[in-house]
């Protein structure tokens, strides 16, 4: 079973809430929106969208499609180019980090759900 059909909105947003209780320092703004489902119109979908500060672009996490509980962070094409000095670039790296530790998380989590199915 894909791990998509097991997740909804409060799901998403309580692993949020306990990845940021973890205490990783981010100057991202991490957030779950809702997500329309064409194929299920009354589903409770939810997507996690962070923006980082200094790159000026919008990511989103989402699993990938099948049923092993692995996700993926696509991230937006920007309209401008960024010119960055060195603490906005440490800072970007470390927001980089950070978002590469939620996805652990998330796929952590997901193949937890997966296995008590």
């Amino acid at each position: 079973m894909p791990v998509r059909k097991l997740l909804d909105m409060a799901l998403l947003e309580a692993w949020l809430t306990e990845f940021r209780d973890l205490g990783y320092l981010t100057g991202s703004d991490m957030r779950v929106l809702e997500q329309d489902d064409d194929a299920d119109p009354d589903a409770d979908i939810g997507l996690i969208v962070v923006d980082l500060s200094n790159a000026k672009t919008i990511t989103y996490l989402q699993p990938i499609a099948g049923g092993d509980g692995s996700w993926k962070a696509t991230m937006e094409a920007r309209d401008a180019t960024i010119e960055l000095g060195a603490v906005e670039l440490v800072t970007l790296g470390n927001e980089v980090n950070v978002l590469g530790a939620f996805v652990a998380f998330l796929e952590t989590k997901s193949k937890a759900l997966l296995a008590g199915c």
